[in-house]
């Protein structure tokens, strides 16, 4: 199901945003213009823009979309004529050969596609793939899109840094021209890679401490959360969230990496073993009803 909300006025799209306003001049030559024997394009560019980019936006979350070329195709024919459709498509591959390249099958829908749209209409569009576009090249095609592909990345320090790489690139879209801004926007960008990369080095030096000191992250984090489902406090009466901030005050281990472990379920492995065996001994020496079992999900 298509989830695309249209706009509602044209600056929508074409303001700041150099490959639509291409897009939107040629919308309004073929609305004047009867060349090569073509009818005048009676749809208003709000009209066409909507169209196109919901139909950009439902094939973005396809991993195969060559396979929808044909029905979508013939879904966009009833609602519109011939003339109409091509010129909608020409605008779908136009925006989708200029997003986001994350899905290499992206190709064949654009391949199979192209065949069906009347070259009399794509040959206005095709002179904008040789020009000089390139700052939109990388920008995705909504912001729903991107929320989708930000959500499959677990670890939190990645999401932001991905938000953060788009972020700039939008800035620096909107700052074509001024080359100062744009360097400044970069250097953030770098500021901000390093500062998480110091981040993940400092975790990974926690981990390998506390391998060969103390439990590991994973083990404290099973202990403290089964002690706390028998305080009644577990992830059945608390948010997991304020769970994992308890976690990472007593452990001093990084709140995002005990979020990020507990929120996909923890496993052990051989490697825990020993650690599993001397937590369990405590336990029993304080005769806590508690026991953790290495080959369970937590």
């Amino acid at each position: 199901m298509n989830s695309y909300t249209p706009k509602l006025v044209i600056d929508d799209y074409i303001d700041k945003n150099e490959l639509n306003s291409r897009i939107y001049q040629i919308l309004l030559y073929l609305q004047d213009n009867t060349a090569n024997g073509r009818h005048k394009l009676k749809r208003q560019p709000l009209e066409i823009f909507n169209q196109a980019y919901a139909i950009c936006e439902e094939l973005q979350g396809i991993k195969h979309p060559e396979e929808l070329a044909i029905p979508v195709w013939n879904r966009i024919r009833q609602l519109f004529l011939s003339y109409e459709t091509s010129v909608i498509f020409s605008c779908v591959y136009i925006v989708l050969y200029f997003a986001e390249k994350g899905n290499p099958n992206m190709i064949y829908f654009l391949n199979r596609i192209k065949q069906k749209i009347d070259s009399v209409y794509f040959q206005e569009f095709e002179p904008l793939l040789k020009e000089e576009l390139t700052y939109f090249t990388a920008l995705p095609v909504s912001f729903e899109f991107l929320k989708t592909e930000a959500d499959k990345i677990s670890d939190l320090d990645k999401r932001e840094l991905f938000y953060i790489d788009h972020l700039t690139r939008y800035k620096q879209a909107r700052n074509k021209g001024n080359i100062l801004q744009q360097i400044s926007d970069e250097i953030d960008l770098i500021k901000r890679t390093k500062e998480l990369s110091n981040a993940d080095r400092q975790v990974a030096e926690t981990v390998e401490k506390d391998s060969t000191d103390a439990a590991s992250i994973k083990v404290r984090s099973v202990v403290i959360s089964e002690m706390l489902k028998k305080m009644q406090l577990g992830a059945a009466h608390n948010d997991l969230t304020k769970i994992c901030k308890l976690i990472a005050f007593l452990t001093g281990n990084s709140y995002n990496s005990i979020y990020n472990e507990m929120q996909k379920g923890i496993y052990f492995s051989n490697f825990h073993s020993k650690q599993i065996d001397e937590a369990n001994k405590i336990l029993k020496e304080l005769n806590a009803s508690i026991a953790i079992d290495k080959h369970k999900q937590y």
